[in-house]
């Protein structure tokens, strides 16, 4: 089988599983706004469009003439694509009007209430409801191209943070460790990162999301980097936290209380458990060893074509039952205000009974640089 036609195999799953989904909202069709979800149904992986996808599996791609050559180009299998001269909801109008159609979804995260009521006022033969995360409820399943991606992005991204460690000295800004970061994403084959790099080094290494700023690396600094690359829109979530010479005993302490943690966290990640289970495993260690206040976020979320998956409110890690190839983070963290925080952060897959930690950067011991 070659690559297009492995890809349109994919897709045609996809498709069908989303398909039951609308059906089983007694829907018969679906109207797709989010640019991830309609390039998982279509591989276009263009910014400008809009997907009406009906019970039976018809696609219908909504665009502009940027696109054309492009839209040609990525998406396999039969596609009706619409070339809009006007606006948007408009256009949409004249496309719902020529399909049989009763009932109609559309993704309520990704349009404001005045466009859905243009949207409904354009279409008075029409009913529509608004749905959360349906496509969202078949991307949390990898398929086989989702995790090879996931490896690749995750590789890169392992790569390019073993690249920049000789630059961790005193003097050196945060924000060019992060610049760096970056580029080399790129260089080693990404398509670039997948969210504002977090570089954090000492009393900032408290603040759990630490954009890289100007301050200078300073002797004993503990430094947070959390840090990952896009590659063909899969993005991985890798942290790890290192020493600038001699830390604190404190700091080192809570290393190894998060290292510990994140093990046991990781452990949790089977079948059959959902991710309370998970936060639990990680969250009771730390709070046995007296630092539960200070560690105030959830201990993960999915990624994929986004960097933030099943971590909606439609959807929350917490609430999901883990199935097989489910991928997500395991990311515990303990943050001393005015003093400093320790975060370690995987990307597990979702295997049976033995989760698999795609990144593979050394952790066991606290770094020092």
């Amino acid at each position: 089988m070659d690559k297009t036609q492995e890809l349109l195999t994919l897709i045609n799953q996809r498709i069908n599983k989303v398909c039951d989904l609308i059906k089983a909202q007694n829907a018969d069709a679906m109207i797709i706004f989010n640019q991830a979800n309609y390039r998982y149904l279509t591989n276009f992986t263009g910014e400008e469009a809009q997907l009406i996808l009906t019970s039976s599996g018809e696609r219908i791609l909504l665009s502009d003439s940027r696109f054309a050559g492009q839209i040609k180009a990525q998406a396999p299998g039969e596609l009706t694509v619409i070339m809009k001269h006007g606006n948007d909801y408009d256009e949409i109008t004249k496309a719902l009007q020529k399909l049989n159609l009763k009932r109609v979804l559309v993704e309520g995260e990704f349009v404001s209430a005045a466009e859905y009521q243009k949207l409904v006022a354009l279409n008075s033969n029409l009913e529509f409801e608004m749905c959360e995360e349906l496509v969202e409820r078949v991307r949390n399943v990898k398929d086989e191209l989702e995790i090879a991606a996931l490896r690749k992005a995750i590789d890169i991204s392992m790569e390019s943070f073993k690249q920049i460690l000789p630059m961790i000295k005193p003097g050196v800004k945060e924000r060019a460790i992060a610049a760096k970061l970056d580029y080399l994403f790129k260089v080693n084959g990404g398509d670039g990162p997948d969210f504002d790099t977090i570089v954090a080094s000492g009393v900032r290494s408290a603040w759990a999301h630490g954009v890289a700023s100007d301050k200078k690396l300073e002797e004993g600094d503990m430094i947070v980097i959390d840090f990952g690359s896009f590659y063909n829109g899969y993005a991985a979530d890798i942290t790890r936290t290192v020493a600038l010479g001699k830390v604190d005993a404190e700091m080192h302490k809570i290393y190894d209380i998060v290292h510990e943690a994140q093990r046991r966290g990781i452990a949790a990640a089977v079948v059959g458990n959902t991710g309370a289970d998970v936060d639990l495993a990680a969250r009771d260690y730390i709070k046995e060893q007296g630092y539960g206040q200070y560690f105030g976020h959830g201990i993960g979320h999915g990624i994929g074509l986004e960097i933030h998956e099943l971590c909606q409110p439609a959807l929350p890690f917490r609430s999901q039952k883990l199935v097989n190839n489910m991928v997500h983070t395991v990311e515990p963290g303990i943050y001393l205000p005015d003093k400093g925080g320790v975060r370690i952060e995987d990307d597990v897959l979702i295997h049976d009974q033995t989760p698999e930690t795609l990144s593979t950067l050394p952790k066991d011991e606290l770094l020092s640089l």
